[in-house]
């Protein structure tokens, strides 16, 4: 991950902040303006989505400063976002989770109160194989039954000592359940967790009979520790499972399947391969929205001075068909454009910069 968003910075003019930002400029470059570059926070997971906009925010303004972008976990980069509001802030961040009602009290709380938000397409968490492995359909419950640290009984709950996939359900083959994870907290975890896991285990009945939603969620998603589930990093993953013991599967984004050059496959869920089709329609739900938002309090101020220059263009040129339609470059980072209804509003949002109150 680290060589890929050298090499894309390299290409895209845009500087990455190993730990912490730059300091602010000492002189202002214009009257009112306090910072001379957008300082940019993006979700591990969104990282390359972050970089192709900025490389096409820099093609369009070549007389902008190279922004500032810092990767970091989902719930860092959304914590550093809130942090406030005022010169040595973040003034955008790209992720895979709407901010929660908590994200935005907190926000509010620390000044952040005028944030814009654009939904810039659909990303998808997928169960993915080696090329040449069995290329077995799985359904939501083998997948929760398989992983589960454990596994209803008649009694209630009893510790899961499945080893091989027969053992789930008896018209799979004898073949080692071996998993590889994103880290827990990650967006790409959770949707794993949300769509697949919690999928396959809240119908059933012992589940359902747990009062409190969060035990419930617990036992969906409390997992093995027999050495059978791997968890790294998800720019890890899919070097990972090329070099893993065979019928290995792993959680990865539709992206990485995409850009792997057909070294791994995406299995079906359910019945429903992971496709561009199946995404855009939700067939496929294993799927997650990727967000902008920007702070309008740092394109201008209520005594009309400016933290920073670009946010309204950096907006429009996140919303435009050229990065967001069919044929826009983010579908270089693994995105499926959102209809064309929806897009039109992303764009009217951005030129408006329509703000989702924070309190």
């Amino acid at each position: 991950m680290k060589a890929f968003l050298a090499r894309l910075a390299l290409c895209g003019g845009v500087v990455l902040a190993a730990a912490g930002f730059a300091q602010p400029a000492q002189a202002q470059v214009a009257p009112g303006i306090l910072r001379d570059r957008l300082n940019i926070v993006a979700a591990t997971n969104a990282a390359r989505v972050a970089l192709l906009l900025t490389q096409g925010f820099r093609e369009r303004y070549p007389d902008a400063q190279a922004p500032e972008i810092q990767v970091l976990s989902t719930s860092r980069a959304v914590e550093l976002f809130c942090a406030g509001a005022g010169v040595a802030m973040a003034d955008l961040l790209v992720t895979t989770r709407r901010l929660s009602l908590s994200a935005r009290e907190f926000c509010a709380a620390n000044g952040v109160e005028e944030t814009v938000e654009l939904r810039l397409g659909l990303a998808a968490a997928v169960l993915a194989v080696r090329r040449g492995d069995a290329q077995s359909s799985l359904t939501a419950r083998q997948v929760y039954e398989a992983l589960a640290a454990e596994i209803p009984n008649e009694r209630g709950f009893e510790r899961n000592r499945a080893v091989v996939w027969s053992q789930v359900s008896a018209a799979m083959p004898a073949e080692q359940i071996r998993f590889i994870l994103p880290v827990s907290g990650s967006g790409l975890r959770e949707v794993f967790e949300d769509s697949i896991l919690e999928a396959g285990c809240r119908p059933l009945r012992q589940i359902r009979m747990i009062y409190e939603a969060d035990s419930r969620r617990a036992r969906c998603v409390t997992l093995r520790v027999d050495g059978r589930v791997a968890e790294l990093a998800a720019g890890e993953i899919p070097a990972r499972l090329v070099a893993s013991q065979r019928g290995t599967i792993a959680v990865t984004s539709f992206d990485e399947v995409m850009r792997s050059g057909g070294n791994l496959v995406a299995l079906p869920i359910d019945g429903v391969t992971p496709t561009r089709n199946s995404i855009a329609s939700g067939e496929y739900e294993a799927t997650r929205i990727v967000f902008l938002y920007g702070k309008r309090q740092h394109a201008r101020s209520r005594g009309g001075v400016g933290v920073v220059r670009g946010i309204a263009e950096y907006l429009a040129e996140a919303s435009s068909e050229a990065a967001i339609g069919p044929t826009g470059y983010l579908g270089q980072a693994g995105l499926v454009p959102l209809p064309t209804g929806e897009r039109v509003a992303q764009r009217m949002a951005a030129e408006r910069m329509s703000v989702v109150r924070t309190r």
